[in-house]
């Protein structure tokens, strides 16, 4: 049997139409509103506290640890977020090893770690906004490992009083949970760093690729910032002219940024790993070397003004840092008033201008110097 109904309407088909129109409009505009949330989330929240975040990381440790391929493979992975009333907030992500000489076994049993949220899941979140994120851990397992981690923080927050042209980081406390249960729970601190682009954004430009033929192409007092900073720290082991260890950001008015980044092989945290290029004229990453520009004291002065002035807050910052053992503050604070002293005294950094002069017009084989830099 077929049962016809009719259906006799009061109102013209065109009124259905647009009520009908109005009413999935409606319905979907909580997934439109959703959409623009996601785009204008705020990705500065995560790096606008020092306050340390408490997360668990629930992964196939084994799988991740022991990828050395050349390109490593996401995983699934957990991550937990515990606050201090006891709750949680929990993120499907994936996780990833990275890095190149602290990805080798011999070098270290736990690599650094790339996490990748899913961007919906971050809305109202300190994560909110973040896609990919780096993640610096400890290495090894011992005590002093977990310091050379700490020290590398406290060399990008002092780079942070210095400049905004730098990347922040965020102090993280970490339970690793292996899911497989071969490994037991492994509880350290890390820290995460900002993304690239985020931080291009802050500063009012973006990451270019455009070609650098020397550091002569950048805005030269962050040059000159980010070369005295290195020299305080320690550091060699970057070029500007090819981007080792610095990104360049163009900004609106197409000056070009340097912004320094991975301070493992400063002197100032003296990792067993660490060894400086062997076309430079040191032999220990103790021992300083300036790979700024050949220019005069006077010409640096202006500078060296800054760091004077940054001075009691470089100093406080090391000591109130609580994730470092006394030794280290003791030996950190040794390393930076060797740095205030020889830069305050015309002769005694003049002496390191001129080795630097030296070396630049007798250079080395820069692919050479590349070779030996890589980590």
């Amino acid at each position: 049997m077929i049962l016809r109904i009719s259906l006799y309407l009061p109102i013209q088909p065109t009124t259905i139409m647009l009520r009908l129109s109005t009413t999935i409009l409606l319905a979907l505009l909580p997934i439109f509103s959703f959409a623009q949330d996601t785009k204008n989330a705020n990705p500065n929240r995560l790096f606008s506290s020092a306050v340390p975040i408490e997360i668990t990381l629930q992964m196939d440790m084994q799988k991740v640890l022991n990828d050395t391929s050349e390109d490593p493979q996401y995983s699934a992975a957990r991550l937990i977020q515990k606050f201090d009333d006891n709750k949680i907030q929990v993120f499907d992500i994936k996780i990833k090893s990275r890095g190149n000489t602290r990805r080798i076994n011999s070098v270290c049993e736990f690599p650094p770690i790339k996490l990748n949220f899913k961007k919906e899941s971050t809305l109202n979140t300190v994560f909110e906004g973040q896609d990919k994120l780096k993640m610096v851990t400890h290495c090894q397992e011992s005590d002093d490992y977990q310091n050379y981690a700490m020290l590398e923080y406290a060399a990008y927050k002092t780079y942070n009083q210095l400049t905004d042209y730098s990347y922040r980081v965020r102090l993280v406390k970490i339970i690793y949970q292996d899911t497989e249960q071969y490994y037991n729970d492994i509880h350290k601190a890390g820290f995460l760093i900002e993304d690239e682009d985020f931080l291009a954004e802050r500063i009012g430009g973006t990451i270019t690729e455009r070609r650098i033929w020397s550091p002569d192409s950048c805005e030269q007092k962050t040059v000159d910032l980010l070369s005295l900073f290195q020299f305080m720290i320690g550091n060699t082991d970057w070029w500007i002219h090819t981007r080792h260890n610095i990104d360049i950001v163009s900004l609106r008015s197409n000056e070009l940024i340097p912004i320094p980044f991975d301070f493992d092989y400063s002197g100032i945290i003296n990792a067993p790993y660490a060894i400086p290029s062997q076309q430079l004229p040191i032999r220990s990453v103790r021992e300083r070397f300036f790979k700024g520009s050949c220019k005069s004291y006077t010409e640096y002065e202006k500078t060296i003004d800054l760091f004077n002035n940054k001075k009691s807050s470089i100093f406080s910052l090391i000591e109130n840092a609580d994730f470092l053992d006394n030794r280290f503050k003791r030996i950190s604070t040794k390393y930076i008033e060797d740095f205030y002293e020889i830069i305050n005294d015309q002769s005694k950094f003049s002496k390191y201008l001129n080795k630097t002069c030296e070396f630049l017009n007798k250079p080395p084989d820069r692919a050479s110097v590349e070779n030996n830099n890589k980590n």
